[in-house]
């Protein structure tokens, strides 16, 4: 037959290691559970319990039973707690610490009355069965965490069934001695050890589920926050950019009156002009950025003309950039609204380092098996060792304006179109910024 007091010592350690469990996830989840807390208590009392049964031939009888019977109570008290906590049931606290206070007081004047064992056995067992039973109805309230919570709701029944049967076996045969009465103590045993084995790993399972549901809702709102502030500056960009144009158009025409105007109003005008310059740079780096972010659909490619996507963006200045492009329809598979971003991007660059230069001017061209889309500036040129760094996020070879994201955004769309994103020298100076795509590989390539 199964020992009981090693079944006692496996119960106690078991419950001692869940405690231990449950404290090492609180601490990896490194957020308040505050009934994950209440559980660990509840395994750690209900440890120390099962501790002294097994200690029972080596302690006194009223330090191993009356001590055990009156730990064990709240250890279930406890554990109905972290359940109803887990749950988000409300309206229990109450009614809980007044019955678990008044059957521990019940324990204790059982106890230190001396009455029979098998009275103190039928109440024990009573006591057990209401935790248990309550335990089991509390799981199967929960509507979130499906058949995890309702596979330990049976498992809390069957053990709560169990106690039950140890009461109706001493209140109707009464001796405690039978053989009858030790199997079924035994069985009570074996299967409560199991039970709370399951129910051990049940838990930390739901608690789990708890945290990456909050975790879930969280992001979603953050997601959702998210979503609605791209909004914002997606609209917002697209919004600044037809008055800044029409900013710009004023100031071009007013440039015609500067020779009568006196030198501090010119100068006003001029900053004026820079701040539009930047304001449109931003609002197209905001649109860009907005854009890539919703790549992970993938490109969205339709067959597209490049000469007419260079002519809309280049009339957008004032005055309109000259351009120049391929002889006859350059109809291509592509993501006409990133390139037309890429090519945004690359004549604000130029409109910042040539404007004692001249206007920059786009060029379409086909190298070979290579597309070139490049706009050329009369400005002070890129550095041999500067020509690669200039496309890596946030360089900036001076402190003049600029986010240092105009050109990175350029070479990544590049990249996400099979091409690639360069410099190089314009003779006698300046230089040339271009995007290669290879011609190949668009089908309908004309």
């Amino acid at each position: 037959m199964i020992d009981v007091l090693t079944l006692a010592l496996a119960a106690g350690l078991g419950n001692l290691a869940f405690a231990a469990l449950a404290a090492v996830y609180a601490r990896s989840a490194r957020n308040a559970n505050p009934p994950l807390a209440i559980w660990r208590w509840a395994r750690t009392v209900a440890g120390v319990a099962f501790l002294l049964i097994w200690l029972r031939p080596a302690i006194p009888a009223w330090l191993s039973m009356t001590a055990s019977h009156l730990l064990l109570p709240p250890a279930w008290a406890l554990e109905f707690a972290a359940y109803a906590g887990l749950l988000g049931l409300s309206g229990w606290r109450r009614p809980l610490i007044g019955l678990t206070a008044l059957a521990l007081a019940v324990q204790l004047a059982l106890h230190a009355f001396e009455v029979g064992r098998r009275i103190d056995l039928i109440y024990f067992s009573s006591i057990n069965t209401a935790y248990f039973e309550a335990m089991a109805a509390v799981l199967l309230l929960s509507r979130q965490h499906g058949r995890l919570a309702r596979m330990m709701a049976f498992t809390n029944a069957v053990l709560g069934l169990l106690f039950l049967l140890r009461v109706v076996h001493l209140v109707w045969i009464g001796d405690h001695t039978l053989d009858s009465y030790k199997v079924l103590h035994t069985l009570l045993w074996v299967v409560g050890y199991l039970i709370v084995t399951v129910n051990g790993f049940g838990f930390l399972l739901l608690s789990k589920q708890d945290d990456d549901r909050k975790l879930r809702e969280a992001l979603a709102d953050v997601s959702l926050a998210e979503a609605e502030q791209r909004q914002l500056l997606s609209l917002a960009s697209h919004e600044f950019r037809t008055p800044a144009a029409m900013i710009q158009a004023s100031l071009d025409s007013l440039k015609l009156l500067a020779v009568s105007l006196p030198p501090a109003a010119a100068g006003r005008l001029d900053n004026i002009g820079k701040a539009t310059q930047r304001l449109t740079h931003l609002a197209n780096t905001l649109i860009a950025q907005d854009r890539l972010r919703e790549l992970r659909f993938g490109l969205v490619r339709q067959e597209a003309d490049l000469n007419a996507v260079a002519a809309q963006v280049a009339e957008r200045y004032a005055p309109p950039i000259p351009w120049r492009g391929l002889d006859g329809a350059a109809r291509v598979a592509v993501d006409a609204e990133l390139l037309a971003i890429a090519l945004h991007n690359l004549i604000d660059n130029a409109l910042r380092h040539s404007a004692a230069g001249g206007p920059p001017e786009v060029r379409l061209e086909r190298r070979g098996d290579l597309l070139e889309i490049a706009v050329a500036d009369r400005g002070p040129g890129v550095p041999d060792a500067d020509k690669e760094a200039v496309f890596e996020r946030f360089y900036r070879r001076d402190a003049g304006p600029g986010s240092g994201l105009g050109l990175s955004i350029v070479r990544t769309i590049a990249r996400l179109h099979g091409g690639e994103a360069l410099v190089r020298d314009n003779a006698p100076h300046g230089a040339v910024f271009a995007i290669r795509l290879p011609f190949s590989t668009f089908p309908g390539a004309v």
